[in-house]
């Protein structure tokens, strides 16, 4: 039994579906990786993200997309369900991505629910969402991701900092 639906979700103008990405479409995700994340190569993110749909098999992991009406991918986040110190069982959504043309917050408020409602499904008692620095850039603006995720309910809860070592390959 798949434990992560499509689902749909209705704005005023817009129908969004989100659904665990499939090897089909890895490629066509890449455009929206490497625009929040430019420093990912697309072998790299080729074989991260079989791997991780791969692994997602289980449940406890893998990559939601979001779908526009012209079916492209304008949404995605790698996710998994793992116990942390403060809340238990968590639900960590990385690289939360919402990236449209026309309506950016209907894409990320899509997504957001889904890894909410799955959360809550796969008794989870919080949501942690790591946001790629070029979703907080817009500090204030109304397609903010940060400030889209702060409407639905989300704090600030910790900041997560990141040196990359010399024994990990470095790309500019």
């Amino acid at each position: 039994m798949d434990i992560r639906p499509t689902v749909t979700s209705e704005t005023a103008v817009r129908e969004l579906t989100t659904e665990p990405l499939t090897i089909e479409r890895i490629d066509q995700a890449f455009p929206l990786v490497q625009t929040s994340l430019p420093h990912i190569l697309l072998d790299d993110w080729r074989g991260f993200a079989r791997d991780k749909i791969r692994a997602g098999a289980s449940g406890s992991e893998g990559i939601q997309s979001v779908i526009a009406e012209q079916n492209y991918i304008a949404g995605l986040s790698i996710y998994r369900i793992e116990t942390v110190l403060f809340h238990g069982p968590a639900l960590i959504a990385d690289h939360f991505m919402a990236l449209d043309l026309f309506d950016r917050p209907a894409v990320a408020h899509a997504l957001a629910e889904f890894l909410e409602d799955l959360g809550r499904q796969r008794g989870c008692t919080a949501l942690h969402t790591n946001i790629p620095e070029s979703g907080v850039r817009w500090q204030g603006s109304d397609d903010c991701l940060a400030s889209i995720l702060r409407e639905r309910g989300h704090t600030v809860e910790s900041l997560l900092l990141c040196k990359t070592l010399g024994n990990a390959p470095v790309r500019s």
